[in-house]
């Protein structure tokens, strides 16, 4: 009996062996598109262990995971190596080297060689550019085939000076897009910046929308590492590109997606199974059956319902007194104002639907406080039906009737004549049906400052519940909590603890992502670190380490404490780093 157990435990290593000889370990660079959310194009490199290109693999074999749920693929393209031989592309670092970009400067000399290797390896005939700015261009424009050059020029960057922010980014980007690129290359610039940037005033004479004009013509992608404010999102989204949190804490990481992204050999396409225009930041796991991938892990964020090309104190985000969501309170005192130097003309807000809503007729409102109403606007809806509109000098108002209710996903309002240096809008409003009434999520948005309290209220029977361990019914008070108010972040972090104590962990990633996309005032430190903090919890119990470590990231970036540490320390350990 003895020697049949041995016999049997032999064939079982010998299948555990072959199975992991076939079990190919490689890398997975990852860059996600979300120009048209909730459709979410993924460029993908993957590489064999010795940092080759893979081809030939089926859409069979790619499995698609966001926030713990499996989703499917709507869209699948691999291209050949064949194809890849002739490629060439033209990729530009416009860098911003003052003096708080110490990191991102190491950073960038440490993964120069890796990111030149990447494209090289895929078949690419690669050209590498850099421009370097503060208030001034101070190193101009210079282009190399020799990676080793390029480091060269970036080891050679001081950080330094800077402390007057905004920074000159526009006049450093116009500069590189003057330069002559090869007629078949594609062009790519990648803007690398942690301040917002001069527009119309003493310093340059550009806006952001004539950037994008330019870049446009060129057929220039443009990819943004910097802070969270509407411009660089606004930019990336026109140009085709991805933006990048450079707060994430894993700018390395962000620096060798985008090299894997723009030198891909596969493109996958997958419909969020979230396609809520909700602000929140998503997770995205693939994975290649036959193959053990590192670095298979990317975020993404959602756009907002409410979404605008900048907004006056950009660097407040939601607590700015002048953010997009203003024009849906209902509040007449309240108002958007847009965020540039100037007249504020071709500057855009847009109200994103998840579901259409049936509207004829428009109305907006002029703003308060001396932000200026514009003389006339247009309206794109859908992304291509234009009309133009003009400010009736009786009311102040500017307002509009379709031909009929028309289905609307998105209701975009762009500037065309303006005085006055800032420019905006108390209220749109937009309405159908017989008789006429604001269309659903905008009656929503305007009730929810008359049902506070008793969204109050019902967060605290939540509260109740859950002590008692009760939790499906702490649950239920808790949505009831979110229907009366949707922007009340405490009753969504109160959410994703219950739900993680019922196990429900995608739902329980989800509400917390909600209650960080919501948090505002003395709390919102806080709340997003805790919330985060769960977020990782939750992956780190799955053995889904990446993620893990980036929440960890996340949470402290917004609060110091030992768990977050002990947390950070614990992912690095698990992956090796």
């Amino acid at each position: 009996m003895s020697n049949i157990i041995k016999i049997c435990s032999l064939i079982l290593v010998g299948i555990f062996s072959i199975a992991q000889a076939h079990a190919a370990t490689g890398k997975a660079f990852i860059q996600p598109i979300v120009t048209d959310f909730p459709q979410i194009q993924l460029n993908v490199n993957i590489l064999d262990s010795n940092g080759h290109p893979v081809y030939g693999l089926k859409p069979e074999q790619f499995s698609l995971m966001e926030d713990l749920k499996s989703v499917e693929m709507t869209g699948f393209e691999a291209k050949k190596a064949e194809e890849m031989k002739h490629n060439k592309v033209d990729i530009v670092f416009v860098f911003d080297d003052t003096g708080s970009m110490a990191y991102e400067i190491k950073g960038l000399k440490e993964k120069t060689i890796e990111f030149a290797d990447i494209i090289q390896s895929s078949g690419f005939d690669y050209e590498l550019g850099l421009i370097t700015y503060k208030d001034t261009i101070n190193n101009p424009f210079r282009r190399t085939k020799n990676a080793e050059d390029f480091k060269t020029w970036v080891s050679s960057l001081r950080a330094t000076g800077g402390e007057d922010e905004p920074e000159n980014a526009l006049d450093a980007i116009e500069a590189a897009y003057r330069q002559p690129f090869r007629d078949d290359a594609r062009v790519i610039f990648i803007l690398i910046t942690d301040a917002t940037f001069h527009a119309r005033d003493a310093i340059t004479p550009l806006s952001m929308q004539e950037i994008i004009t330019n870049l446009a013509e060129r057929n220039i992608q443009l990819h943004v590492v910097g802070p969270n404010i509407d411009q660089y999102k606004a930019m990336t989204s026109e140009l085709g590109g991805t933006f990048y949190d450079k707060d994430s804490g894993q700018f390395k990481r962000i620096i060798t997606q985008i090299a894997g992204g723009s030198s891909g050999n596969y493109t996958l396409t997958f419909a969020s199974r979230r396609p809520s225009y909700d602000f929140t930041w998503r997770s995205v796991e693939l994975t290649l059956a036959g193959h053990s991938l590192a670095d298979n892990v990317t975020q993404y964020q959602a756009p907002s319902w409410v979404t605008a090309s900048s907004r006056r104190y950009s660097l407040k985000g939601n607590e700015s007194p002048y953010s997009p969501h203003f024009v849906v309170d209902g509040d007449k005192n309240t108002c958007w104002a847009e965020g540039v130097a100037g007249s504020g003309v071709k500057e855009w807000i847009a109200l994103n639907f998840t579901e259409p809503v049936m509207a004829d007729h428009f109305t907006i409102h002029p703003p308060k406080n001396g932000v200026h109403m514009p003389s006339s606007i247009s309206v794109t809806l859908n992304g291509d039906d234009k009309r133009h509109y003009e400010v009736d000098p009786g009311s102040g108002l500017i307002s509009g009737t379709f031909e009929k209710d028309l289905p609307i996903t998105q209701f975009k309002v762009t500037i065309e004549k303006a005085s006055g240096d800032t420019v905006g809008f108390s209220k749109i409003e937009l309405s159908g049906g017989k008789p006429r009434a604001l269309v659903g999520p905008l009656k929503k948005a305007q009730e929810i400052r008359f049902s506070r309290k008793i969204s109050r209220d019902m967060n605290k029977k939540g509260e109740e519940l859950y002590h008692k361990k009760k939790y499906d019914e702490a649950i239920y008070y808790y949505k009831e909590s979110i229907e009366k108010d949707p922007t009340y972040a405490q009753a969504f972090s109160n959410l994703g603890l219950a739900y993680q104590r019922a196990d429900d962990y995608p739902n329980a990633i989800w509400a917390n992502r909600k209650a960080i996309a919501l948090a505002r005032g003395k709390h919102k430190k806080t709340v997003s670190a805790s919330s985060y903090y769960n977020i990782a919890r939750i992956f780190e119990a799955q053995n889904k380490y990446e993620e893990a470590l980036q929440n960890f990231i996340w949470a402290k970036s917004f609060k110091s404490h030992s768990a977050y540490d002990s947390g950070i320390a614990r992912m690095n350990e698990k992956l090796g780093m």
